[in-house]
Formats: structure tokens, sequence, C-alpha cells
């Protein structure tokens, strides 16, 4: 059959036979020519001969046992982040291949009954696997008690050669990554997959379930991204603490350690401070990041209007008397608008023409010696304050925020705080403990020696931002401070595309920053702000990776089917992990086109002639049939069973790739402080996720050295997965 018709891969080595019995020949025709009945110059000729066939059907034999093995066999890469394959225009996304209709055949032809006897070990193997297991051990014994005796260095050399993960190493140890290494074996030729810079504009959206590689893809690019001296700007839900110490060590290792803030709400004291809602463009902003995270639906959505209306009058307020906005501030104020009127009113009143101070102070009088009528929702209101409402009401100077504070002090105080009573608990949440001294930041503390960052600066000094925000532990002050980030950064988009980050080039065109932006766990800040962050900040220069787990996730987050398809239409790259979801792998997969696949039907028949006289007795007959059938090119469940760290992506138009991510190899890296390290160690100790519960209230391994005391429990560093493409990191 052809070789373009059929894949024939998988089967046994046969080539190997004919390889061996070629190269005999080659032997026998250089040593004894006479054997053979040939001259010595002919034998010598015949012997190259001969050597050539079995190096080419040897090689053949090769491709097929190399194919072979990589069905079986996960292929595992550890990369110190520094030694990562970078380009100046492209971005590094792992190793794979372009998956095209032979992957597809490939994958289906590995699915058959007939291919089971070559992914399966034989029971040879199993049976040598745990003997080659067991010398390991007494090697690494031996060289530890005696390491220059010649027995010992012997051993562990031989160690070395069983521990080689590479397909001519039968017994070599291999990592169990889940799924099934079928996917990534289908092609045993890889190639660095990326992505070209000027494409990254279009966004990149990441899905995939806890625990497969979301945020280790998210080192590898962001560690590309700092060194390529880009704004970098992460926000990290859950706080992940090898994330964070990745992003203090590159950024040390580039010398870009002046530039970077560290913002994380689970640890305050070595915090940089932020406030969300201290700059705008618009006022209106400061009000609908403060009451974004406020419940909406039902009967709920009147009250979240009538708490974003008050704010942002409180808000225009502390504008209008030089203050900058923070949530303490709007808390205060909300609370008690009493005296933030007074002000404002006297402040507005300083700036008119006509004299107000004779007639509040005899208004004021008049109040107190009750000579005047008071409304009934005043009259448990101090004299001043009614004064001034009643003054504002005869002066009627035509502001519109001292109208607004007039009509809010006029409200029963009763009636306001049942209007209003959503905000003030939420506002609590927000200001309370040392958390509130890092979103409320105090600007004339002299004391408070932590930065306060805000977008725009950290733009215009090409910056780094790593912001962890403790949704293990809060996740109502988390998804708050997310929603007025992206907010904040909406606007600072907006600006950045009206007026550019530097004056006009030689050409007249603005001159725009290139901001990566990464968000992971997006399902938990993403809000309304989050639809015009993908589809309009693109042209402000953004680079959004967005990073979560479903589909359905960013469906129930922002509340709306439509919102959420409006979202995911804006990505123009995506990468699938695997996934537990089926609309999730649908999304991926429903881009995909159907291709041809060739399927092989063995015929066979017998018919019986001996009653037609003609001397035949029977007439038998064999067929291979081959038929094409239309298939699609990925099914939702190869999305399901794939390997940690392995992922599909449509990149640049729909381009599908099949990539391997390498895995970070942090190990004794000296760009990490110690204080960090104890910090990540301690966030490791206290964020216990659902992905960790099993290792985190494992009783019986705590207690095992009561209940086995005579058991000397095997160091598990004795034997290590190793890999031939591994690299060591470099201190």
């Amino acid at each position: 059959m052809s070789d373009l018709a059929i894949d024939q891969r998988l089967r046994p080595a046969v080539e190997g036979l004919s390889a061996a019995v070629a190269a005999l020949c080659a032997l026998v025709a250089f040593l004894a020519p006479w054997a053979l009945m040939l001259p010595p110059l002919l034998g010598v000729a015949t012997g190259v001969m001969a050597t050539a066939f079995a190096i080419y059907r040897g090689r053949q034999a090769w491709q097929v046992i190399s194919y072979r093995y990589g069905l079986k066999n996960y292929k595992l890469t550890r990369l110190a982040p520094h030694r990562i394959l970078a380009a100046p225009d492209m971005l590094y996304l792992g190793h794979g291949f372009t998956w095209g209709q032979q992957h597809t055949q490939r994958k289906m032809d590995a699915a058959t009954p007939e291919a089971a006897p070559f992914l399966k070990p034989s029971w040879r193997l199993k049976a040598l696997l745990g003997p080659a297991r067991r010398f390991e051990a007494w090697a690494d014994a031996a060289v530890l008690a005696a390491p220059r005796r010649p027995a010992s260095i012997a051993a562990g050399w031989a160690a070395a050669v069983t521990r080689q993960t590479c397909a001519w190493n039968p017994v070599a140890p291999q990592p169990d990554l889940g799924g099934t290494p079928v996917l990534h074996g289908v092609e045993p030729r890889e190639e660095p997959v990326t992505l070209r810079l000027a494409q990254r504009t279009g966004h990149m959206l990441v899905l995939g379930t806890t625990r497969v590689g979301k945020t280790r893809l998210l080192e590898l690019i962001a560690t590309q991204d700092i060194h390529a001296g880009r704004v970098v700007i992460i926000i990290d839900p859950k706080g992940d603490a090898d994330l964070m110490m990745r992003v203090y060590a590159e950024a040390s290792r580039a010398g870009r350690l002046d530039q970077l803030h560290l913002f994380h709400l689970g640890y305050p004291d070595i915090s940089a401070r932020y406030n969300g809602i201290g700059s705008f463009s618009r006022i209106t902003e400061v009000a609908a990041r403060a009451t974004n995270a406020l419940p909406s639906s039902g009967n709920a959505a009147a009250f979240k209007e009538f708490s974003w209306r008050f704010t942002n009058l409180v808000a225009q307020a502390q504008v209008g008397l030089g203050k900058v906005p923070t949530y303490d501030r709007i808390l205060r104020d909300v609370s008690n608008m009493d005296a933030l009127f007074v002000q404002y009113a006297r402040m507005a009143l300083g700036r008119g023409s006509a004299p107000w101070e004779a007639r509040f102070a005899q208004l004021q009088g008049l109040v107190d010696t009750k000579k005047v009528p008071v409304p009934r929702s005043l009259q448990d209101r101090p004299s001043d304050v009614i004064a001034m409402v009643l003054i504002v009401k005869e002066l009627a100077l035509g502001d519109p925020v001292l109208d607004g504070l007039a009509t809010a002090v006029s409200y029963d105080k009763i009636f306001f705080e049942k209007i209003i009573a959503s905000l003030g608990p939420f506002l609590e949440k927000l200001t309370t403990g040392a958390v509130g001294k890092l979103i409320s930041p105090d600007y004339f503390d002299p004391h408070d020696k932590r930065p306060i960052f805000d977008w725009l600066t950290v733009i215009r000094q090409g910056g780094i931002v790593y912001a962890g925000l403790d949704a293990l532990s809060d996740s109502v002050v988390a998804s708050a401070v997310g929603n007025s980030m992206l907010a904040d950064l909406v606007s600072v988009g907006g600006k950045l595309y009206k007026e550019g980050i530097d004056p006009h080039d030689a050409d007249g065109k603005l001159v725009l920053p290139t901001i990566c932006a990464h968000f992971d766990e997006v399902n938990e800040i993403a809000g309304p702000e989050f639809v015009p962050m993908v589809n309009k900040l693109g042209g402000a220069g953004f680079q959004i990776t967005a990073y979560t787990q479903t589909i359905p996730d960013l469906e129930a987050k922002v509340g709306d089917k439509a919102k959420a398809e409006q979202i995911l239409g804006n990505f123009n790259h995506v990468v699938m992990l695997r996934v537990k979801s089926q609309p999730t792998a649908k999304f991926f997969t429903d881009q995909l086109p159907r291709v041809d696949v060739v399927n092989l039907t063995a015929v066979s028949g017998v018919t019986d002639t001996a009653a037609d006289g003609l001397g035949r007795h029977f007439v038998s007959n064999n067929q291979d049939r081959v038929a094409k059938t239309k298939e699609p090119m990925l099914e939702p469940s190869d999305l399901m069973q794939l390997p940690q760290g392995q992922a599909f992506a449509l990149l640049e138009g729909n381009r599908l790739k099949k990539l391997r991510i390498p895995l970070p190899d942090a190990s004794a890296d000296a760009f990490i402080p110690a204080s960090l390290k104890a910090i990540g160690d301690d966030m490791r100790t206290r964020y216990r996720s659902s992905e960790r519960w099993a290792a985190d209230t494992d009783w019986l391994a705590s207690h095992s050295a009561v209940l086995a005391p005579t058991v000397v429990p095997v160091d598990s560093d004795a034997v290590p997965v190793a890999d031939a493409d591994s690299e060591e990191a470099a201190a």
C-alpha cells in the first residue's frame, strides 16, 4: 500500500531485520570476502553498499521505533526561565508542531484495537521496571556510602544510563502527566511554537482546568515580556507564590527591580499601595468603580443606582474641595454627609458675589430659637446644616453638586440609610484593617514609606506590576479591587488612545506604549469594564492575555451569555489546555474544519463453483479497500484527555498548533531573596485550594512515623524524573 494512502508507522519495525542482515553481510564482506567468493577489492565495494543499505533500513526501523515510543511515553522538559528561546519579534509558547490531516489520521489509527499492542508496555518490560528502580536506589546508596570505590562509581554510571529518558532505553522512568501521550506522539519532530509580536494586540485567551499549567504558561510569557523591556501588568486573584517570586526574580535578572511594584492584599507590609478610584478621566468613574461590585439583580438594582448617585455626589464634592477620592473618605462622607455638605457649601458660596455670612448667621439663630419652619426630615439635623440648606435654596446658585448634597441631607436619616444599606457594609470591608490602608492610602502620612503607584505613572516609567488579590481569603474584596483595577486600566487606555504616551513622532503619529497585561483567573475580576478592554484597548497598545478555567465561569461572572460571547469574540488567539467542560471544549473544536480520513477495510470471501462443471471447486478473493470519510480534526474528548502542560492553540487566523509547555526549573535561583522565599513558603502553607486538598489533609502520611516506626521512607529525590531535553537551571 502506498505511503500516501496509509500511514504505516504503527506496526512492527520489520526494517530492523533486513538492516541486521545487511550489516552482517557487510561485516563478512569486509573481513572474509572469500566466504562470499569475492576478491578483496570487490568485497570492500560490496561491504560499502551493504553498509549503506543497512544504514538506510536501520533509519527506517528507528523511525518506527521512535514513533511507537512517543505514542506511549510522555515527554517532559524542565527549562530555566532565563534560558527561554526568545526572539526579538516572536513570543515563544513551547515546543510542538502544526496539526494537520495526517495527525488526525494517526490519532484515529492509534485508537483501533489493532494498535493496542504497540501502545502498552509488554509484560517483559513491566518485569524489568521494578528491578531497574531497585537497582538505581541501591546504586545511589552505594555512591553515598563509598563515593570513591570503583564499584560504586560503576554502579552510579549504570544507574545514570537506566535513568535516561529516550527511545533506546526501555526501562527509563516515566512521569505520569495524566491524559494520553498519543496526542503529542503523533508527530516525532518538534519545533518552537511562536506567535508574532505584531499579532499579540489581537489578545490571547488561555483555557484550562485546575493544575494543568495555566499559571506556568503565564510565567513563560511574562518572563519574555520582562526581559524584552515591555510594560508588564499581572493581576493574580489567587496570589500564586511561585508566580510572584518568578516576577521578582526576572525583574532582578533583567535589571528592572527599580521598576517593579509588588501589590498583595494578603501581605500588606511588603506591598505597594494603590488607590483604585483616585485616578480617572471622568468623575463618574469613581462612583462606577466604588459600586460596581454591589448586587444588581432583581430589587437590588434600584438600591445600587441610589448608591451610585450618592457616591457620585460625594466624589464630585471631594474633588471640588481638592481632595483625592479614596474608599475610606467616601465611606466617611456617605455615612455622615452633613459635614461634607457644610464644607462644600461654604466653598461654593464663597465663590459667589452675593453676601451670605450674615444671612447664614441670621437663619441659624432663627433655627435655634425655632422661629422658622423646619421640614420634618431636617428636624434632627444640627442647626448649621438646616441653615445651610435654607440659604442654598434661597440663593439658588445653580451648582448641581451643591443642590444634590442639599437634597441628600434633606432625606430622612432612616430612609437614607435604607436606600444605601448595601453600600456601607461593602465599603467597610474595603477599609477595615491593614488592607484598608493599602487600597485607601494616606498621601500625607510621613510614617508610611510604602510607595503609591497608579497605572499612568507605571506605563510612563515602563514598569512592572504584580497584583496578588488574595481571593482565597476574601473574594469580595479581591473582586472589588480587581474590578477597580480593570476599570482604571480602561480609563488610562482611553487617554492613551487619544493622547499617546509621548509627543508625536516625526511622521505626526501618536507614540503608544506596549503594555502586556496578564489576568490570571479572569473570571474572578471580569465585569462590565472588561468588554471595552478587550475590544478597544488593542488600539492603545494593550496586549491582553486572559486565563480562566471554563467559559461558563465567565458567563456566570458577567451574568449574561451574550456578553460572555462578546468578550470571547475579541480574542484572536486561543490556547486550550485540558478542560472538563463540554461547552468549553466545543468552543474550540467548533472552530476547526473537517478533514478526510482514510479507512482500510479487509475483505475476503469464498465462492463455491463445484457445481459449474468447470473443474474449479471454489474461488477465493482477498481485498484491501481504502475509503475516505469526513471527520472532525479534533473531538471535544481529545481536549479532555490532554496531559498536564500540553495544549492545542489556534494562532494567527486559526492556525492549529499542538504544543508542549516547558516546566520552569527555578531551583537555586540566586535572584530570589530569602525574605521573599519565606513569604512564598508561608503562602503555600496558608492557601489551601481545592487542587491540594489531598496533600494538605493527609493525616495518615503525617503520622506514618508513629504508625510504622521501623519503616525507613525512601527519599523521593533518589529517583528523579529526567529527560533528554532537560536543562539544569544556572544560579
